[in-house]
């Protein structure tokens, strides 16, 4: 539901205007302008309740608890950015198709379509945020000069002249070993992220096409708008949110270990 929508059914602004049509009325003096005055009143002050209502949601967002830091946006030409952009002008052009719908009674019923697809975009920033990391992390620990090195040190402990030198070539041989392992957790971790950030851009652009589906059915009249359709819609936002938390829990681990 928007901002606006539940600012105008909150049974509170209807009771403060009442109140205060009430008061004015009450001490204007009797006569033909009491009534329109006292109506007048309460107007205003129902107006200027729900438009503090609207500014102070808008300004006072829930903060995640467990935001983390912030991350930096993906390389420029990437695909982390490619996917990134089709989510976001599929976002927009969902936003377009809600906000301008054939009927009001879709609107009220796409809304959590499309705060469920903003949810979706902003776990997709954060996707292309880790992939980047994960990169980042990836470029330090040079995986291909540590191949070259693994195979030298590889060489050196089966031509030791003695166990103390073998024991000594074997342990640098264990840590790059190690960090090649490394550096395959966090390619892992890369494209398993790439594949979320596809398939969601993808099921945002399904989203758009049922959605615009659905808005054009409901001006012919030609199908209920609460059946199927609405239903899939909703169970692809569900979905989406499970696929992505479980992405972002996968990267979590990978970047915190």
């Amino acid at each position: 539901m928007s901002r606006l929508r539940r600012e105008l059914l909150d049974p509170w602004g209807g009771v403060v205007a009442g109140i205060a049509g009430g008061l004015a009325w009450a001490v204007t003096p009797l006569g033909a302008a009491a009534l329109p005055i006292g109506l007048g009143v309460a107007a205003v002050v129902y107006g200027v309740k729900v438009a503090t209502g609207v500014v102070s949601s808008r300004q006072h967002q829930p903060v995640a608890e467990d935001a983390g830091p912030a991350l930096r946006p993906p390389r420029r030409g990437s695909l982390a950015e490619q996917w990134l952009l089709r989510a976001v002008q599929a976002d927009r052009s969902l936003a377009e198709l809600v906000r301008s719908p054939g009927s009001p009674v879709a609107r009220d019923r796409l809304d959590p379509v499309r705060d469920g697809a903003a949810e979706a975009m902003a776990a997709m920033r954060r996707l292309a945020g880790q992939v980047t990391a994960v990169e980042d992390a990836a470029d330090r620990v040079q995986p291909g000069r540590l191949a070259v090195e693994r195979d030298r040190l590889a060489a050196a402990v089966t031509a030791a002249s003695s166990p103390e030198v073998r024991a000594e070539r074997q342990r640098s041989l264990d840590s790059v070993t190690e960090q090649l392992a490394v550096a395959a957790r966090l390619g892992e971790a890369r494209d398993a992220l790439l594949a979320r950030m596809q398939a969601t851009a993808l099921t945002l652009e399904g989203l758009v096409a049922r959605t615009a589906e659905v808005l054009a059915m409901s001006v012919s009249g030609g199908v209920d708008v609460t059946a199927d359709r609405l239903a899939d819609l909703a169970a692809d936002l569900d979905g989406l949110r499970s696929g992505l938390a479980e992405a972002e829990a996968v990267s979590r681990r990978v970047l915190d270990g």
